[in-house]
């Protein structure tokens, strides 16, 4: 019996350790989890790795994954249109004037589909619902298999 009530004490703390060290397999809900090898599987799962914490750094505000996620061209872009030439002060720009709510549909958006083309570097993702805010309206995401990494296309508009 007391080998048994140990046990289930020591499970219990690891969980309660293990919840308190971050997101597990949704980094981009760590305010200040860094990209690593975010999105580097090519296929599907990387595409789906890479949108779920994209989605996740505009819920968060975590800056790295979300500017990380982007390909080159368009976080230059982002960066001068809304920020002040970098992309970390465009998304922290864009980010505080997201409401709660906003927030709250990219956290819950769940990737319902993801259909790959040109050779599997091209993916469509279908999301469960409509995006408030940065991505205004829409419920799908194109991402792009590139240098190694699967980064979106889509503009951040400010």
């Amino acid at each position: 019996m007391t080998t048994t009530r140990t046990a289930m004490t020591a499970v219990a703390l690891s969980c309660v350790l293990l919840s308190a060290c971050g997101s597990g397999d949704r980094p981009g809900l760590d305010e200040d989890g860094e990209l690593g090898s975010v999105g580097t599987a090519a296929g599907e799962q990387g595409a789906r790795e890479a949108v779920r914490a994209y989605l996740d750094a505009w819920a968060s505000g975590n800056r790295a994954i979300a500017c990380g996620l982007l390909t080159a061209q368009k976080a230059r872009a982002f960066a001068a249109s809304a920020g002040d030439g970098d992309c970390p002060s465009a998304f922290t720009n864009v980010h505080t004037r997201m409401s709660e709510e906003s927030r709250k549909t990219f956290e819950d958006a769940q990737v319902v589909e993801v259909k790959l083309s040109a050779g599997d570097k091209i993916a469509r993702v279908q999301l469960s619902q409509k995006l408030e805010g940065p991505l205004n309206g829409d419920d799908d995401i194109r991402f792009e298999y590139t240098t190694g990494r699967w980064q979106t296309e889509e503009y951040p508009k400010g």
